[in-house]
Parts: structure tokens; C-alpha cells; sequence
């Protein structure tokens, strides 16, 4: 179902006065842990002060974020320079005009939409991203911005195709799961190589997965199903889950050599063949 602030304009819910002032002292804040923080400390009362929706410019773009329910969406509004800093640098640093940038669990579309603002039209993003709801603001921003390369599919991605269930995270939608039963939502889920045949993918630059500890699930049926050409060059994966130590092995096992470290992801490179 389209929400009321899906439909009204960019701007209708732009903060006013010192909640706006406060808004733009937190985003001016320089880099380095320790004003990161003092950010910390400063958004907590800013975020219970806001609206539910806000609109506000983050990275050039024009935005509408909730400020509950999504950790995600809160960091992209009160401190977007400390979102992901290390991955979104190297991203930056590493698509060029022609290449193609994969989001998996894409959420808000934080790495999509910094793809699309940063490295321009000329770089094709395939967002993946299951919920309807995160689905429908992420396409009132896209729209909003202009952003026609980037392209959402309302999707899950795993080991087969078919059909599973979408089980929401306990007030954090970055927490969102999806099992082959339960009483979640269902939803379409296909594999990677099935879908980068029908979009004719021959080739990914850079791929960041983050799917909740179903990683392996993804990366599998890529590695054993397409040829190491089409293979992502850059490899932006969450490390905190269960599954740490069975993803490490695949990647190993498949080529992938750690090259850097974020606060919560790795990234890893392919070596060359």
C-alpha cells in the first residue's frame, strides 16, 4: 500500500528551526573517532526530537528518511559521513564509467544511492531488496533524484528459486530475514546467476552483500554456476553473523583475499586467476 508521505513532495517534511540547524551541525562534523563520538552522542536527543519522516539533503541528494523502525536509515540522516566510510572510499575509488555495482539487501539503498551520487549515470547499480515497504522509499528517492540507472528489483536472493518468507526484524528493519517457512510475507526469491543471465550481466565490478547470515546461500550458486569472469572483482561483505567463519571459508576457497576492514564489513578482492 502507497504511504500519504510516499506521495507528497520532496520538502514537505523538512525540519524547521534549531532541529534543522541541529541537523546540519551533526552532518559538518569532521572525521575521526572521536568527533564520531560526540555525533553518537548528539543524535540520540536530535532523532527523539524529529518528525517520524524527514527530508533532508545527504551526499547532494534529496532524501526522505524515517528517523524509527530502520538503524540504517537513522545513521543516513543524523551522521551519513560515518556510514560506512572505508567501503563507500573504495567504491568511489574503484567504479569507473561501464562498470556494474550490485547491492544485496539493499535496505534503504545507503550503498546504491552513494554509487549513484558519487560515481554518476555511466555505472550500472542493481539493487536487490525484498520489502515492499523499504522497496517503496527507496523509490520515492530515486525518483525524486532522478537516479534512472539504478535499478530495484523487489527480490530475494538465495540457493534456489521460489518462494519464501520475509520475517521483519524486531524494531529494525536492518534486521529483516527471509526463511523457506515461518509466518512472514511471502516473497519471489531467485539465485544470482539466474538473474544476472536474464539481466545480461557478464561481468561485476563490485558486489556488497549484507542478507542477515545468508550470505553463503547467495555466493554458492555463483561461484559453482558462473564462470570466474563474471565473478564480483570487489567483495563488500558483513562479518558479524554466525555465519563469519563459513562465508571466510568460501570466499578462501573461491579466491578472495581480505583487503581492508570496515567498523562491521570486510573487503575482499579476487586474485587473479
Amino acid at each position: 500500500m502507497t504511504s500519504p508521505a510516499s506521495q507528497a513532495p520532496w520538502g514537505s517534511f523538512a525540519p524547521r528551526g534549531w532541529r534543522a540547524a541541529w541537523l546540519r551541525f551533526l552532518h559538518r562534523l569532521p572525521a575521526g573517532n572521536v568527533w564520531r563520538r560526540l555525533a553518537l552522542w548528539l543524535r540520540n536527543p536530535l532523532k527523539r526530537a524529529l518528525a517520524e519522516t524527514v527530508d533532508a539533503e545527504v551526499w547532494g541528494l534529496k532524501l526522505r528518511l524515517q528517523t524509527r523502525g530502520n538503524l540504517s536509515e537513522q545513521r543516513l540522516l543524523l551522521m551519513p559521513q560515518y556510514l560506512d566510510a572505508t567501503e563507500r572510499k573504495i567504491l568511489a575509488d574503484e567504479l569507473k564509467p561501464g562498470s556494474c555495482f550490485l547491492d544485496v539487501g539493499a535496505n534503504i539503498g545507503v550503498y546504491s544511492l552513494w554509487v549513484a551520487a558519487t560515481c554518476g549515470p555511466q555505472v550500472r547499480i542493481e539493487a536487490f531488496e525484498p520489502d515492499g515497504e523499504l522497496c517503496e522509499r527507496l523509490r520515492f528517492n530515486l525518483a525524486t533524484n532522478q537516479l534512472q540507472h539504478v535499478h530495484l528489483n523487489s527480490i530475494a536472493l538465495g540457493d534456489h528459486e521460489g518462494e519464501v518468507r520475509l520475517i521483519s526484524g524486531a524494531g529494525n528493519k536492518g534486521e529483516n530475514r527471509v526463511e523457506s517457512t515461518g509466518a512472514g510475507v511471502a516473497v519471489p526469491m531467485t539465485t544470482l546467476p539466474r538473474f544476472l543471465a536474464r539481466a545480461n550481466i557478464t561481468r561485476i565490478d563490485a558486489l556488497k552483500i549484507d542478507v542477515e547470515g545468508h550470505e553463503t546461500d547467495v555466493l554458492k550458486p555463483l561461484f559453482a554456476q558462473s564462470p570466474r569472469s563474471v565473478w564480483p572483482r570487489l567483495l563488500i561483505c558483513e562479518v558479524t553473523h554466525d555465519d563469519e567463519q563459513r562465508l571466510a571459508q568460501l570466499l578462501a576457497a573461491n579466491g578472495y583475499v581480505l583487503s581492508a576492514q570496515g567498523r562491521l564489513n570486510g573487503i575482499y578482492r579476487l586474485a587473479s586467476a
